[in-house]
């Protein structure tokens, strides 16, 4: 019986004439409404407990009351799936596909199948990575039951999305219980275990470790030990930190993808729920998990391709994210393309990049044995008070040309620019330009 229809018999007239209980006893004797409802409740009034145990009592068996009347509504009729069964279990599975032709957001999924192999290894910097193949690689991201990680920490929702024909499908498997969890591992193992390519978002740190410990703590093998790896976390942070205030995958998708999420459940709050499903088995909040689940791997997948196709052509437009793609390159030993973006940002009066753009082709003039090419940069860049550039110019006067009185002029403009900096990479600059005046004094001298 639930708490309301206790409450209601409580309040229902009494069979015997209309009469209260004990009408005519004396008041005195009378049932107390704490001991009528304890009554109904509990079954008999705790007159030999303190008030304070009586009503901690009282709201225990409310809140079991409310928690039975929670539990007739499982996932199952919430959410289109099935339940899949295996040697070592049961598991749900639900699977959504999207067809290529169809945009996440701004960014066509079409464009899977235009990705070039290489690209990803401009984008990363690492050379393993340069035939990988977005088309034939999973997108992996879990929820989990914390965010700490640890052994502790399990994957209740593993959803994984790859390119099938012409279709992006995507494959949510779902625990329901913690008895349900070797099941989903070995069905996962099973289903996407053939895939030799893995993307996620800072999975290097938390997806894939957090599996592989699942994977262990089951005694079964983790099938992406060997995995060529894709985090797009890093390659965003390259890209877009100099622009965006945040990187997080929601922030990036909103900026860059056009994509809006309405309703969306806070990651912070997904643990939260998922206990409480396993506690009541209420699931009248897993199919927002499921969804915002879903939306992670389609604009993962959406980032990937895009990330790909601002290597690809370099459509970099605001100075900031012209500057990172500048850097990108660099990284990637892309040396022309990269000293392409950074004359792109000269030309442009940028400000806000120009300063360093001069430094980076200024190293890059010394590294290919330019000199005078790099002379000319770091003379503009001391022109607009960067220390760096006047610590070029004092090495060069003091240990090539042996100018010792024009080392010793830049080191004065120098230390005037950084001596009551408080910033720990300024005083050491402080440092050394100190050091090299006192040098150049004694040459002179």
């Amino acid at each position: 019986m639930t708490l309301a229809e206790r409450l209601r018999r409580l309040r229902r007239a009494p069979e015997d004439g209309g009469r209260e209980p004990m009408e005519d006893a004396p008041a005195a004797a009378r049932p107390t409404d704490l001991e009528r409802l304890e009554r109904a409740l509990v079954g008999e009034p705790g007159c030999e407990l303190p008030l304070k145990a009586r009503l901690e009592r009282l709201v225990a068996v409310a809140s079991r009351s409310r928690g039975a009347a929670r539990r007739a509504v499982p996932i199952e009729d919430l959410v289109e799936g099935e339940e899949r069964s295996n040697a070592h279990g049961s598991f749900f599975l639900v699977e959504r596909d999207t067809h290529l032709e169809e945009a996440h957001g701004d960014v066509p999924l079409s464009r899977f199948h235009a990705v070039l192999p290489e690209t990803v290894g401009i984008l990363t910097g690492e050379t393993q990575l340069g035939r990988f193949d977005l088309a034939r690689a999973v997108f992996l991201d879990t929820e989990t039951t914390g965010l700490a990680g640890g052994a502790g920490t399990a994957a209740f929702l593993v959803g994984v999305g790859y390119v099938e024909g012409e279709r992006f499908r995507v494959r949510q498997y779902l625990m329901r219980d913690y008895h349900e969890e070797s099941a989903l591992l070995h069905a996962l193992a099973e289903d996407i275990g053939d895939f030799s390519q893995l993307v996620t978002f800072n999975g290097k740190l938390f997806d894939l470790p957090l599996l592989e410990t699942r994977y262990r703590l089951n005694r079964a093998s983790f099938p992406w030990g060997d995995a060529a790896h894709l985090d797009m976390l890093h390659p965003a942070r390259r890209l877009w930190k100099l622009r965006l205030e945040s990187c997080r995958l929601q922030s990036l998708e909103s900026a860059l993808l056009g994509v809006q999420r309405y309703g969306d459940v806070p990651g912070e709050e997904i643990p939260r729920i998922y206990f409480e499903y396993v506690r009541s088995r209420h699931a009248g909040a897993l199919p927002r998990i499921l969804e915002h689940n879903r939306m992670d791997i389609l604009s993962l997948a959406a980032l990937a391709v895009l990330a790909c196709q601002w290597v690809e052509e370099g459509r970099a437009e605001d100075p900031r994210d012209v500057f990172s793609l500048a850097r990108v390159f660099e990284r990637a030993e892309q040396y022309e393309r990269s000293e392409v973006e950074y004359r792109r940002l000269l030309d442009s009066g940028a400000e806000a990049v120009r300063v360093p753009s001069l430094l980076r082709l200024a190293a890059r003039a010394k590294r290919a044995g330019e000199l005078p090419e790099a002379l000319a940069l770091w003379e503009q860049a001391a022109l607009a008070g960067e220390p760096l550039a006047l610590r070029e110019l004092a090495m060069h006067h003091e240990h090539r040309s042996r100018d010792y009185g024009a080392a010793l002029a830049t080191a004065e403009r120098g230390l005037a620019l950084v001596a009551s900096a408080d910033d720990p990479a300024r005083r050491r600059a402080a440092d050394d330009f100190r050091r090299r005046l006192a040098r150049c004094r004694r040459k002179l001298g």
